[in-house]
């Protein structure tokens, strides 16, 4: 997680540091910064730009804003570059002297809330949270989501589960995977009239269902040598939507060594913003289980198969859900990581 903290007062400096101290000792990436006519504090970098060029370039590089003085002059640099939950950065706003800290923006997705509670510990100071979930002590769909990785599907449903379960009505929970600890209360296992399905399908098994989706996809590809990205691309495409497998929940692409460089598959996992982890023959080969193997890539490649072998070395501790297809020089096969969700 990356930091910027700002104060706007010597008091504030003070309390800026202590803040600053205290994360970069829990393994988080802070810069701290102090803009006013105040003599330069040592730790503190000055800031010569307005607030707001300051706001701005934190908004497009950091995780979390902290401003350290009156919560209004937070409130009024943040205003312009607020665009959504779902992309702003957390925003949280100390008084100087470290009594109360307020989260401000992106309380449960940006993780506001949970950094408020952890600065407000550090200071002894009482952390200020407004969010209904919170305050009522109600299960926060989205917040749980970003802890786990899990991408929200549609914000409004997500907004609408967490009005109902304020109102005490009955929320179900639908998954394949595992979990672990009691269910929060107003959820329930089964079908509700609104439902949470942690899923990487592309579509929700019933209607008014919140799809929360893993990143827990791999893809593993062979191809010959000067295939296309767009032919890659078509492969992959077809069979997730054969498979009913979203986009979303595909988090690596797997292949050999071999194919560290190859143009097209490079250009597939840029465009698609995914890493590619390569294996060695070797590696690949010593992977134990059923697969489906080929002479003539043996004799290519040093190994019978390379899709099926790079997802599943990929992919861990987990369970290959789709084997070898292949299309126009391309081989492809789909490995899904075991996940377990905790309450």
């Amino acid at each position: 997680m990356k930091i910027s903290l700002i104060a706007f007062t010597k008091k504030g400096a003070g309390t800026c540091l202590r803040i600053a101290e205290n994360c970069a000792g829990a393994g988080v990436e802070c810069r701290a910064f102090q803009k006013g006519s105040f003599p330069p504090e040592k730790g503190l970098s000055p800031v010569k730009e307005t607030l707001s060029q300051w706001t701005k370039e934190a908004f497009q590089t950091e995780d979390a804003l902290v401003f350290v003085g009156a919560a209004a002059i937070a409130v009024r640099a943040i205003a312009p570059f607020l665009k959504s939950k779902t992309v702003d950065p957390a925003v949280v706003s100390v008084d100087e002297q470290g009594r109360y800290v307020i989260p401000l923006a992106s309380g449960h997705i940006g993780g506001a809330n949970r950094l408020a509670r952890q600065i407000a510990g550090q200071l002894g100071a009482t952390p200020v949270i407004t969010t209904a979930t919170d305050i009522n002590d109600v299960f926060a769909v989205d917040q749980w989501a970003k802890e786990n990785d899990l991408m929200i599907g549609d914000m409004k449903l997500a907004k609408q589960i967490s009005a109902d379960l304020l109102q005490g009505k009955k929320i179900g929970l639908v998954t394949a995977f595992s979990i672990v600890g009691n269910l929060p209360q107003g959820l329930t296992y089964g079908k509700a009239p609104i439902n949470i399905e942690i899923s990487a399908a592309r579509k929700p098994l019933r209607d008014n269902t919140l799809r929360l989706i893993p990143k827990s996809v791999v893809l593993g590809i062979g191809c010959r040598r000067g295939i296309s990205r767009e032919r890659i691309e078509a492969l992959a495409e077809q069979v997730l939507e054969q498979e009913n497998i979203c986009w979303e929940s595909v988090c690596q692409v797997a292949s050999i060594d071999l194919k560290k460089d190859e143009p097209g598959l490079t250009n597939f996992c840029e465009r698609r913003g995914l890493p590619l982890n390569v294996y060695t023959a070797e590696e690949l080969a010593a992977l134990s289980g059923d697969f489906s193997g080929s002479g003539f890539v043996r004799t290519v490649t040093g190994v019978d198969n390379v899709c099926e072998r790079a997802a599943m070395l990929a992919c861990g501790r987990g369970n290959l859900a789709v084997r070898k297809q292949a299309r126009d020089g391309v081989t492809l096969a789909v490995a899904v990581k075991a996940r377990t969700y905790t309450f």
